[in-house]
């Protein structure tokens, strides 16, 4: 049930340091460290920072000064990242990070700004206001509206295979509880369709939101150091 990640945390910064100092103007690296080291545990973030170094949006030696979250919705976030030429909007969740493009040309993309819940570009644009003037973003697991792990806002269903989701039938960690054995017939799960049975019964019977401000359920506090 758990959702897999490609790389782990460690692995990622590895890459996004190796790729900063192949990129990055060479005055500005240890500032520009410092700004990756303080998102080490928020993968979301961190596949911001990879795609931006990844390709260098202006093809020039450039970095980022500062991340802000714009908007979040089912573990889906709106970025601007605030870089040492210009600042651009990105759209990121824990598997992968996309520029949208240049912060200044806004959003275009009509599905991206319904999602987010903006009737146009001029709606964006009125709302967010100037990128020099957002908030810095704290990371995923250290915001109190966010939930930890997936990200997911208060009142939303965690990312399916969340460890922080708890299970509506016993109260417990929905990942190690044995109710997807019990409420299935299965002993164990070896095809996508088990999941999508399991899935099924699991919304009838109602799925537990995120409640902010919860960063860990009781079942998790033992595990905490």
């Amino acid at each position: 049930m758990e959702n897999a990640q490609p790389k782990s945390l460690a692995t990622l910064v590895k890459e996004i340091s190796l790729l900063i100092e192949y990129g990055a103007p060479v005055d500005e690296l240890n500032r520009l460290n410092e700004v990756l080291g303080k998102y080490g545990s928020d993968a979301i973030a961190l596949n911001v920072f990879h795609n931006f170094y990844s390709y260098l949006p202006e093809g020039l030696d450039d970095g980022i000064t500062k991340i802000s979250r714009i908007a979040n919705q089912h573990g889906a976030f709106l970025f601007s990242a605030t870089t040492l030429l210009g600042s651009y909007l990105y759209l990121a969740t824990r598997e992968s990070a996309a520029l949208i493009g240049p912060f200044s040309n806004g959003i275009q993309d009509q599905d991206i700004l319904n999602f987010f819940g903006w009737r146009d570009d001029d709606h964006f644009k009125k709302e967010v206001g100037e990128s020099t003037k957002l908030p810095e973003h704290v990371p995923v697991n250290e915001s109190l509206d966010l939930c930890p792990v997936c990200g997911t806002s208060d009142g939303e269903s965690h990312a399916f295979g969340c460890p922080v989701e708890v299970c509506p039938w016993c109260d417990g960690q929905l990942t190690n509880c044995e109710c997807r054995f019990l409420k299935t017939g299965r002993d164990k799960f070896s095809r996508d369709s088990h999941l999508d049975e399991f899935m099924a019964l699991l919304e009838k019977k109602g799925r537990i939101p995120f409640a902010a401000g919860q960063h860990r359920p009781s079942f998790m506090k033992g595990n905490e150091g």
